[in-house]
């Protein structure tokens, strides 16, 4: 086993965040253990996991000391991510899902990127989706280089993933971390603070497994966001994919929380966020979901988790 030679400052640090994750966790670790790149730390967050996730952790730290398990109460990712970024030695970060997978030269092309193009505060590479036995590319075609606009850039093809992402510590240090108490999108959110500020290097080299199956989109339903943070903090003017892309991300917002009947929230997201011209039709969805009497929203919500049921498990087949 290739140790690091330099332990006290490695050249990456992996956040792995962990939260009931028991069955995919070891192809995970196997993932940044194969790296051609030796030369990083790997720090688990256990979100307080209640299956045997902590377990399988414990005892691959025992097995390689540069991997660390750091456990909280279940707070949820993004308190994960900056538990792990607070104890993070290297000045690079590389996030990676305990259900996503890299290939073996990920760190090795990273790295080779933050010396090709220095002054970027992000990084990332194309990556391919999973979800059961289809493969869906990512980005792949774009060509390497400083991406131009981040935000139209992720409009048209969707160039970030978290776990498809390296970011200097520093650049965290000076936005901020992940938002806390936000229910979705709060991986987007981080890297557009971080694309407002700074410019993204892309690599079309596919270095990535975004693993779809294990998403769990459709329980988030009608949460609500308790979180300081705001999409609207981050609009500026005469800034067109800037707009856009946040809009997109707080109306779905918006949508998911008036599925809840939170409509104080869901409200102000509608009057923020009705210039958008791309995503007009989900703002009238949005507009339509706050109008619809309170009392009624449980029984239209079941009809769209049976229609969501039905499109996953029966839509496909003949």
């Amino acid at each position: 086993m290739n140790i690091l030679s330099s332990f006290d400052k490695p050249t990456f640090s992996v956040i792995i965040p962990l939260y009931n994750k028991e069955l995919s966790l070891p192809n995970t670790l196997k993932s940044v253990l194969d790296q051609s790149l030796q030369d990083f730390e790997v720090i688990i967050v256990n979100d307080g996991s209640t299956d045997g996730s902590l377990i399988l952790a414990k005892a691959f730290s025992e097995k390689d000391s540069r991997i660390r398990v750091e456990s909280q109460e279940n707070k949820g990712v993004s308190a994960a991510r900056n538990l792990g970024i607070s104890k993070a030695k290297a000045e690079l970060l590389a996030f990676l899902d305990a259900d996503d997978n890299w290939e073996p030269k990920f760190l090795e092309e990273m790295h080779s990127l933050v010396l090709k193009y220095p002054s970027c505060g992000m990084y990332g590479c194309a990556y391919k989706a999973v979800k059961r036995n289809k493969i869906l590319l990512n980005c792949h075609h774009l060509p390497e280089g400083i991406i131009q606009d981040y935000f139209q850039a992720i409009l048209q093809d969707k160039i970030s993933c978290a776990s498809a992402k390296v970011v200097k510590k520093a650049v965290v240090d000076t936005v901020g971390g992940f938002p806390l108490g936000m229910t979705s999108g709060e991986d987007y959110y981080m890297w557009s603070k971080i694309a407002a500020a700074y410019d993204m290097a892309f690599t079309p080299k596919i270095l990535a497994s975004y693993n779809l199956v294990y998403g769990n989109t459709s329980g988030r339903i009608g949460r609500q966001d308790f979180c300081t943070e705001s999409w609207y903090s981050l609009y500026k003017s005469n800034e067109y994919y800037r707009n856009e892309f946040i809009a997109k991300k707080a109306i779905d917002s918006g949508i998911r929380q008036a599925w809840g009947a939170h409509t104080k929230k869901s409200k102000e997201i509608e009057e923020q966020f009705q210039y958008t011209t791309l995503f007009k039709k989900r703002w009238k969805r949005l507009y339509l979901l706050n109008r619809i009497p309170r009392q009624l929203i449980p029984f239209v919500l079941l009809y769209k988790k049976l229609q969501t049921y039905y499109y996953m498990n029966f839509s496909s087949k003949v």
